[in-house]
């Protein structure tokens, strides 16, 4: 009996140790099959990974050109309107017809207070000028004449001296001779 109880134990022990060694391979193969799943499940992951990556990045682009544009039209708005004030000053400044009034408004006034200090305006100023101008022609043309005068009488006395010196040479050798 004892060979029997020691059979059957071997067999229980057999048999358990055939059911542990089952149990392992199941659990190699489980890990295998594991592993192969991991590989195609990763593979697809990495796939999908890329394609959500590619399609972030061109969101994140079409966002940042977006930005972009809208930095640009913003700057443009603003450089339009800079130009136009500054066109809108420069036709300010060029505008003289303010000025002109402002001018003629000085002018007047500073006419009217001259006028009430009796000082002379550059209307009087010509005036004299003219005047002055007319009696220097006038005065000139009296100098020329007398000039005139005075230069062929000069010449008629130039003239008339030697033309004497010799009458006295003459007449001082006749009266020698006689």
């Amino acid at each position: 009996m004892t060979t029997v109880k020691h059979e059957t134990k071997q067999r229980d022990s057999d048999s358990k140790i055939g059911e542990i060694a089952e149990q392992f391979e199941h659990v190699f193969l489980a890990g295998l099959g594991a592993l192969s799943n991991a590989q195609k499940v990763g593979v697809k992951t990495f796939d999908t990974l890329v394609k959500e990556g590619e399609d972030f990045r061109d969101k994140t682009s079409k966002k940042t050109e977006s930005l972009i544009d809208d930095v640009q039209d913003a700057i443009r708005g603003m450089t339009s309107d800079a130009q136009s004030k500054a066109t809108g000053l420069i036709d300010q400044v060029r505008d003289t017809s303010k000025l002109d009034k402002l001018h003629d408004v000085f002018d007047s006034r500073v006419a009217d207070a001259m006028e009430r200090l009796n000082v002379p305006t550059k209307k009087d100023f010509d005036s004299i000028n003219r005047k002055l101008n007319k009696i220097l022609k006038e005065l000139d043309g009296k100098a020329t004449t007398t000039r005139k005068k005075t230069r062929s009488t000069a010449k008629l006395k130039a003239v008339a001296k030697p033309a004497a010196k010799e009458i006295v040479k003459v007449t001082k050798e006749e009266v020698g001779k006689e």
